[in-house]
């Protein structure tokens, strides 16, 4: 099923078997007029899409818009929690929590942090981790409407992620990726461009998607483990799968690359779009992907 809607945002979403990696075709495409990123649901139901004026929900697989949380200005990252009660989005210069559910607001941080780039919940879905365009990652009790710790990059930060066991975090920018203990202590430091980071589903690695290449490091001892280097653009976005087979990558070069990440290579890489590839994100179960780029293009696959 296909949906157009007036604009220039296009987002996608693959679907295959839990043993076959390779997609077997585009199940249904959104257009809008500007997509910043995307996120599934934990159940699945809901693909979450910020955008200008907030954050719009659509059906899966059918792809049809259920829903809107309103903003006076864009969202500019989204983010679940993982029991499926809360939804967050990042605008300028503010963090805001919905229970979706409902609709009701719950929380809202306002700073001067500027434009809120990236966001992630903890596992317990009771504290938000964020990112910001002067350079702030801090860790939120949203619930409690406290800070529980803040640090710093030298440039903005465009990704954030919290370890599946939630003891430990991660963030990156232009100039380094941090993985942080999630008391807020430093634990390593990777130099170069960190535009997007996310936990193996073991906590064993985190993935940074670092110039063209993807770049795997050990949690545990901070050294490089992998290189992967297919694209020929820049990584935006790196996303694991929740069964740990696979591994995700999205690319100014207009292309998603779908990684057998353990054996250092890419499976499939997926050329619809048109533009640059600026998030991409599996379904809970990892049998959808979804991605959108800078041109408006939304797939469901």
């Amino acid at each position: 099923m296909i949906v157009m809607l007036a604009g220039l945002l296009m987002v996608g979403v693959w679907a295959w078997g839990e043993d076959e990696p390779l997609p077997k075709g585009a199940i249904g495409a959104v257009k809008l007029d500007v997509l910043y990123e995307l996120a599934f649901s934990p159940a699945g139901d809901l693909l979450g899409v910020a955008t200008h004026g907030g954050v719009v929900l659509y059906s899966v697989p059918e792809l049809e818009e259920v829903g809107t949380f309103s903003l006076p200005g864009s969202a500019y990252s989204v983010a679940f929690s993982p029991d499926g009660r809360y939804l967050a989005a990042g605008t300028y210069p503010a963090v805001v929590v919905w229970d979706y559910r409902t609709g009701e607001e719950v929380a809202r941080k306002e700073g001067d942090f500027g434009i809120v780039y990236a966001l992630a919940f903890t596992p317990n879905g009771e504290r938000l981790l964020f990112g910001a365009g002067d350079g702030t990652v801090a860790l939120w009790d949203f619930l409690g409407d406290q800070v529980l710790w803040s640090g710093t990059h030298s440039g903005a930060v465009r990704g954030v992620a919290v370890s599946p066991d939630g003891t430990m975090c991660a963030s990156g920018s232009m100039t380094q990726g941090i993985l942080w203990d999630i008391s807020g202590e430093t634990l390593f430091t990777f130099p170069g461009k960190a535009w997007n980071v996310a936990f193996s589903p073991d906590n064993y690695f985190l993935a940074i998607g670092s110039g063209k290449v993807v770049i795997l490091w050990d949690t545990a001892v901070g050294l490089q483990y992998r290189y992967m280097w297919e694209h020929t653009g820049c990584v935006w976005w790196v996303e694991f799968s929740s069964n740990g087979k696979w591994l995700a990558s999205a690319s100014l070069d207009h292309t998603v690359k779908i990684w057998d990440w353990e054996a250092g290579h890419s499976l499939v890489t997926l050329e619809a779009h048109q533009d640059s590839v600026e998030c991409v994100r599996f379904s809970s179960d990892s049998r959808l992907l979804a991605s959108g780029s800078g041109d408006g293009q939304l797939y469901l696959w």
